[in-house]
């Protein structure tokens, strides 16, 4: 309990910070910097990426799937696999491989191709799982009946994924909004980049707070309005019938076209770009500079997940095997601060360690805690599923032996979960390695990680010297984009091989 609400009140920094600053400097100056044409600017560009990016990241991520588990499209377990690789490439990687191949990638297009890249992924993983899961019988029902394709995607398929769809278009529209590091080295001028800068260049951080007041707003107004757009989890009766798969026919090319086109953007020619600009900067790099950024970015990584460990377990515990009302409050103020951008949640802790504890300014502390405040609620997502698996009767069974609540969990119920423990505690580490804007304003003087050094030289146009910096993060994230469409490359493989035998 004790940890739950330490947990509960890191996570209410962001929020406490907006507060206060709204009280400090009068909700009169506030209003008048809300207003200001600049604000309104920054809205328009913030909501027009977040829409654009979405709608197109539920387009191509949505035929994807569609393309690859219930189509006969050619190389269909190639592109299942490689449509959700970008996942391993920040998008400030992505941006910095464009910039570095084309000197006048900028603006709003570039931001929104380099975003809807690194977001298409999290629809297309939603959709896929939710096309494997479901009974396809029903569209093959649909088909004999007379329905063609369309009529068949529009009438049956769509109202089935509509909800992992929406719900990867809100992941999207979320990261866009949050997004610090593509935008900056496009220069397109959003909400995140403006605070950064009116945090760097002035003494008065009001108007920063300003402006991180209206995008928590918007945020958390995403969050509000997306059960609406999702709808309702259509019925199924538990079984999932293969069927034969779609014959494309004469939209074979055309697909298949489509998909080579988008898998040939999104990864070979970053990578392209990556492997041609280290090849130049390894000749430029300081091999001891490389190697400190590293140890510091692993060292940053495995504190983040072992506190995932500590205060993920609490809370899932909490909510899972002690449900209360408190219990369920607790959850929820961790997710609803979950909607606070990282640059956001770095501001806060600036501002509250000055006055609470400044003594742990500018150390690696205070970058600990940040990491808490964005990434618990992944290890909590990751962590309730398989503590919530372990049988009750256990409980029951330690107890009646004379085992203690806490020995219980400490000897049965943590072993027994543990490989879903330990798979949010990666989740986290790696989630830790490419975050950017929070390491970049609150680690300690002298301290670089691969994210940061990668910053610092794209920030001068110097792309060679950042390049292997941005392959060693690309490397490094490509181990959980591999594993996460696991499910996806199975049921892929699977059906093939019946095919074969039927054939």
């Amino acid at each position: 309990m004790v940890l739950a609400v330490v947990a509960v009140l890191i996570s209410l920094a962001p929020v406490t910070y907006l507060l206060v600053r709204l009280s400090d400097f009068g909700f009169d100056k506030f209003l008048a910097n809300v207003l200001r044409p600049r604000s309104f600017e920054l809205l328009g560009n913030s909501l027009l990426l977040a829409v654009c990016v979405s709608v197109s990241a539920v387009i191509i991520g949505s035929l994807q799937a569609w393309l690859s588990v219930r189509t006969t499209i050619r190389g269909r377990s190639l592109f299942a696999i490689l449509a959700a690789l970008p996942l391993a490439m920040p998008s400030y990687v992505t941006a910095y491989t464009f910039t570095a191949l084309f000197p006048g990638f900028k603006g709003f297009a570039a931001s929104w191709l380099v975003l809807t890249i690194g977001t298409a992924p999290y629809v297309y993983l939603a959709v896929s799982a939710t096309l494997v899961r479901t009974d396809a019988a029903t569209e093959e029902v649909a088909r004999s009946l007379g329905a063609g394709k369309w009529n068949v995607f529009r009438r049956v398929t769509w109202p089935a994924v509509r909800p992992a769809a929406v719900s990867g278009a809100m992941l999207s529209a979320l990261y866009a909004l949050s997004d610090f590091g593509a935008v900056s080295i496009l220069s397109f001028d959003t909400f995140t980049r403006a605070i950064y800068s009116a945090y760097r260049s002035s003494f008065d951080r009001s108007g920063a707070a300003s402006l991180a007041v209206i995008l928590v707003v918007l945020t958390i107004a995403l969050l509000i309005v997306e059960p609406t757009l999702r709808g309702k989890n259509l019925p199924t009766d538990g079984r999932t019938r293969r069927t034969s798969l779609i014959q494309l026919g004469k939209l074979q090319p055309l697909a298949f076209a489509f998909v080579a086109l988008w898998t040939g953007m999104s990864l070979l020619l970053p990578a392209f770009s990556l492997f041609r600009a280290t090849q130049i900067g390894l000749s430029q790099v300081d091999i001891d500079e490389i190697s400190r950024a590293l140890a510091n970015s692993l060292s940053y990584a495995f504190a983040g997940g072992v506190i995932a460990i500590i205060f993920g377990v609490a809370i899932s515990l909490l909510t899972v095997r002690f449900r209360s009302r408190l219990s369920l409050i607790f959850d929820r103020t961790i997710w609803v601060t979950h909607a606070v951008p990282g640059i956001v949640v770095a501001l806060s802790l600036v501002f509250l360690s000055n006055r609470l504890l400044p003594q742990i300014y500018q150390t690696s502390v205070l970058v600990l805690i940040a990491y808490l405040i964005l990434f618990l609620p992944n290890a909590i997502a990751a962590m309730q599923t398989p503590i919530s698996q372990v049988p009750r009767s256990l409980d029951e069974v330690a107890a009646s032996l004379g085992a203690s609540r806490l020995d219980t969990i400490r000897r049965v119920l943590i072993p027994i979960a543990g490989p879903g423990i330990l798979a949010g505690a990666a989740l986290v580490s790696l989630a830790v390695l490419k975050e950017l804007p929070a390491t970049l304003l609150l680690r300690e003087t002298g301290v670089e990680t691969l994210a940061t050094r990668l910053w610092n030289e794209t920030s001068v146009s110097a792309y060679a010297a950042a390049a292997p910096y941005a392959l060693l993060l690309v490397v490094v994230a490509g181990i959980p984009a591999w594993l996460l469409n696991r499910q996806v490359r199975q049921s892929v493989r699977f059906e093939i091989n019946q095919r074969m035998e039927r054939e």
